[in-house]
């Protein structure tokens, strides 16, 4: 590589992974704000909470990056023009082609990036984040204890009317609806909860235990003063049953050839999803070919770059919306994801097209 695209390839690699970085922590930052209430009202530890929002970051990679990527190539190629870095570099002889090798190259390594995420580490981190939520959603009844909320797992159905500076609860209800026939509603003044963390069990006092007689069909009623619940045997019956992996889950091999048995709307969606994986990290690539056709080619001028700009992100949104859009509907018609891969190879091509053409910018610039 010669000097002065070393030169560039330098400065867009520092700006391109400074964008990458300040998006991503946005990003994270605002969606880890939603999960500040397992700490509060849960009684999540702070480190299984890290852990939670850490495993959001893959995502958040394969969104933010192809962004940063054309905001890191349309900055770095903006500030050239204004400090009349491109002009110097054009009266030397440098051709389009050489001008965009760095950004060709920065949008390559990010491409590799992506891929790298969407292929595997995007799957790993989402069945690890999905397994923490499943737990703490369906772990017991001590984690489903939260203060003037209904709250519902399975079938059964909790309730707490407020809680005291000891951290016990006040005013509980619990509907276990397993039986269909003989439902049980269990009611108490107040509920001492035991080893959280571990599910533990909830030792209620004063109350009374509903369940309707099947012979009678009149309710049979049993008053207590202490009651204790299993929290973790009386939710899940000590069973532990396989979930379904969700298409995010899965590796692209096996998104890509779902098991015939699986229902037609199921096998479209894993289809889909491995499409979108295939295609996200082309989005870096063909982003940056795009900051760099609109700003390297034409007049270099200040009144016509910020239209240019705005051009090359209204092209970028259309064709990432339009491609995922293309996608979601593959239910409706398989050529969908010709479509798709339509538009980001079209973008790709004509870029390139573009900067191997031999179009020329003017040397003399409007004011």
């Amino acid at each position: 590589m010669k000097q002065l695209s070393r030169y560039i390839f330098f400065q867009l690699f520092f700006v391109v992974g400074a964008a990458t970085l300040l998006l991503t922590s946005i990003v994270w930052f605002a969606q880890s704000l939603r999960y500040i209430e397992f700490i509060a009202n849960k009684g999540v530890s702070f480190f299984l909470f890290f852990e939670m929002i850490f495993y959001l970051l893959p995502n958040l990679v394969i969104i933010v990056a192809p962004i940063a990527v054309l905001v890191g190539v349309l900055f770095i190629y903006n500030k050239l023009i204004a400090d009349h870095e491109l002009v110097v570099m054009r009266a030397s002889g440098v051709g389009n082609w050489e001008l965009a090798k760095p950004a060709i190259l920065i949008s390559l390594i990010y491409t590799f990036i992506i891929f790298l995420f969407t292929s595997y580490f995007l799957p790993l981190s989402s069945k690890k984040y999905r397994d923490i939520s499943v737990a703490l959603r369906e772990k017991s009844l001590t984690s489903l204890l939260q203060v003037g909320q209904f709250n519902t797992s399975g079938k059964f159905t909790v309730y707490a009317r407020t809680q005291d500076l000891e951290g016990n609860f006040l005013g509980i209800l619990i509907y276990d609806g397993r039986q269909k026939e003989s439902p049980v509603l269990i009611m108490a003044e107040k509920g001492v909860i035991f080893n959280k963390e571990e599910g533990g069990y909830i030792r209620l006092l004063n109350g009374n235990r509903q369940e309707k007689d099947l012979n009678t069909g009149k309710p049979s009623i049993l008053y207590f003063d202490r009651y204790t619940i299993e929290a973790q045997e009386k939710f899940t019956n000590g069973k532990k049953e396989g979930r379904i992996l969700r298409p995010y889950e899965r590796y692209i091999g096996d998104l890509l050839y779902p098991k015939k048995t699986l229902p037609t709307s199921t096998q479209l969606e894993f289809i889909s999803a491995a499409h979108q994986r295939l295609i996200s990290p082309l989005f870096a690539l063909a982003f940056g070919l795009l900051g760099t056709c609109v700003l390297i080619l034409g007049h270099f001028n200040r009144r016509g770059r910020g239209g240019r700009i705005l051009l090359a992100c209204l092209l970028a949104s259309f064709v990432e919306v339009g491609t995922m859009v293309f996608l979601h509907t593959l239910k409706y018609a398989t050529f969908m994801i010709f479509l798709s891969y339509s538009l980001v190879i079209i973008m790709i091509g004509t870029c390139i097209f573009l900067l191997t053409q031999g179009f020329h910018l003017p040397l003399r610039r409007k004011l």
